[in-house]
């Protein structure tokens, strides 16, 4: 008995340190902050809202990863989650936003999330074409200070975006068509983890080849206000945009 008493330290040690240590990888804050936004969200209620955590759907052949789509009364919304630290640089045109670490010592670029949200919202919209989607980027630490948009919020101003009117007014069973459209669709052609990292993978190389990711157009140059950028030719019907050279 005595000898247990001396195992027992360790192995909470042990089990404390790999907790801490998976705390701080990439994946770990990201389990972490999607699971305070579920929080947040609250479950699925049919009589207040239908909520799909974790949304993986192929559409037309493109494999897309959603973190949330709550449907409720006043309309469907689909949410992104980022477990950012640091100052977060960017806007909504740029392609790649900046992280700042470390007082500036450490700098890493990260995919735009507003773009990589229309991209979900792009893609949904072929299973929804009826709904008007709402998108939402929410930055679980509330560190949008430094971007040059107000289209990223806190988990607060996510449930603010969430609980006002918007002009819509989805019957019940408007609700649980578009839930059950989503169900089916997600059911019809699983996507594995494996597949959707490989179609991650070709949307880098088509961006790297100036091919719009979202709807297989090229990106052909155009000039605007705020100066270069590349515009998919099939536009208005894809607004998809990059900034940058060729």
């Amino acid at each position: 008995m005595q000898s247990l008493w001396l195992i027992y330290p360790a192995v909470i040690f042990v089990i404390g340190y790999a907790v801490y240590t998976f705390l701080g990888t990439p994946w770990g804050r990201g389990v972490v902050g999607e699971w305070r936004v579920r929080l947040a969200i609250g479950k699925s209620k049919p009589e207040r809202q239908y909520v799909l955590n974790d949304y993986t759907v192929s559409v037309e052949g493109k494999s897309s990863q959603i973190d949330h789509i709550v449907i409720r009364e006043n309309g469907i919304f689909v949410i992104e989650t980022k477990n950012y630290s640091g100052r977060i640089y960017g806007n909504e045109n740029a392609q790649e936003w900046v992280q700042v670490l470390n007082y500036g010592k450490v700098k890493n670029k990260m995919h735009n999330p507003l773009k990589q949200n229309a991209t979900h919202i792009y893609r949904l919209k072929k299973l929804l074409p009826d709904y008007r989607l709402t998108p939402i980027v929410v930055f679980v630490q509330g560190n949008t200070a430094f971007l040059e948009t107000d289209k990223v919020v806190s988990i607060a101003g996510m449930k603010r975006i969430l609980a006002r009117p918007t002009g819509e007014h989805l019957s019940f069973d408007a609700r649980l068509k578009a839930y059950t459209t989503l169900l089916r669709a997600a059911a019809e052609k699983p996507v594995t983890k494996k597949e959707h990292l490989a179609e991650i993978a070709k949307l880098k190389s088509d961006l790297a080849n100036n091919i719009c990711p979202r709807c297989g157009g090229r990106l052909v140059e155009r000039h605007g206000s705020h100066g270069t950028f590349y515009g998919c030719e099939n536009y208005p019907r894809c607004r998809f945009t990059k900034t940058g050279t060729k």
